[in-house]
């Protein structure tokens, strides 16, 4: 994913990997063999050596989140793709909805493709045909429509100006926030839960939400991760989650 995501956001990237000793070594020859990312000078790659059996993915968040060196952030996840323009519409965004004085998460709306061979809409009247067609999806359309549903996709369709929602449960969106924003809890590690947590103590804070009417991001297709295989398939594992989300 990440020569993609290059191509597709021009501005600086941190980011956070979980290797072994041998697939730092391997992730170092594939950087410095490849053109793409060696013509940047923006990227911080921050390796987390692998520990134990769960991928800890609030600690790896961390990471990348305490390695920033611009005034805000656009907190994504390595499978997906921003629109193209992304960065500009932004910055322009950031300083439109006056980011550096008011508690604000501007969401990022997230669709979803399954096919693996995606070409990938120019602006938002193409994606919209896409939807129309069955080629894309709001993201988790089909598995977990609570995560998305606040962004409120039918409002956005049509909207042309930021508009405010309210946090409702079990909400996930991606966001941009201030750098200075909540760390996330490094005790989610594996699948469930870790992102739904750090967008409540958003709300918690009294952070206000607002959805940009311009911007959209696509999850790309993958095999299904370690973690959620092993939370689907182990009921103590789900009881572990259950707890951990009480205590939370």
């Amino acid at each position: 994913m990440l020569e993609a995501i290059c191509k597709h956001w021009e501005g600086p990237i941190s980011l956070a990997l979980y290797l072994s000793d041998a697939e730092a070594q391997q992730f170092l020859r594939y950087a410095q063999g490849s053109e793409v990312l060696m013509s940047r000078h923006n990227v911080g790659y921050h390796i987390v050596y692998k520990e134990g059996q769960f991928y800890p993915v609030n600690l790896l968040r961390n990471v990348a989140m305490k390695h920033i060196s611009t005034p805000y952030m656009f907190l994504s996840d390595i499978d997906f793709l921003p629109m193209y323009g992304l960065y500009e519409y932004l910055r322009k965004s950031v300083v439109q909805l006056d980011l550096a004085n008011t508690k604000k998460a501007l969401i990022v709306p997230a669709f979803e493709t399954l096919r693996y061979r995606l070409s990938f809409p120019k602006s938002k009247a193409e994606l919209l045909s896409m939807l129309d067609m069955g080629t894309l999806f709001t993201f988790r359309y089909h598995v977990w429509t609570k995560g998305h549903a606040p962004t409120n996709f039918a409002k956005w369709r049509t909207a042309t100006t930021p508009y405010r929602v309210e946090w409702e449960a079990d909400f996930e969106p991606y966001v941009v926030v201030r750098r200075d924003c909540p760390e996330y809890d490094r005790r989610f590690v594996g699948f469930g839960w870790n992102k739904v947590a750090h967008i409540m103590e958003l709300d918690a804070q009294e952070y206000e939400f607002t959805v940009l009417p311009n911007a959209y991001m696509i999850h790309m297709p993958h095999a299904p991760s370690f973690d959620i295989t092993k939370f689907r398939s182990n009921k103590q594992y789900r009881i572990c989650l259950k707890t951990l989300k009480e205590e939370f």
